[in-house]
């Protein structure tokens, strides 16, 4: 395998992984100002 195939697919797995890890860092981040009623707005009641 050349390297360049290599630093591609290195390159792809981690677009891909940085994109769900910040995918999930925004949802953990968005449940808990919820939970904490940090948002204007945001609140249920």
């Amino acid at each position: 395998m050349s390297l360049a195939a290599l630093f591609g697919f290195g390159s792809v797995i981690f677009l891909i992984v940085m994109t769900g890890a910040f995918l999930y860092g925004m949802t953990a981040l968005r449940a808990a100002a919820d939970r904490d009623n940090y948002r204007p707005g945001s609140a249920k009641n």
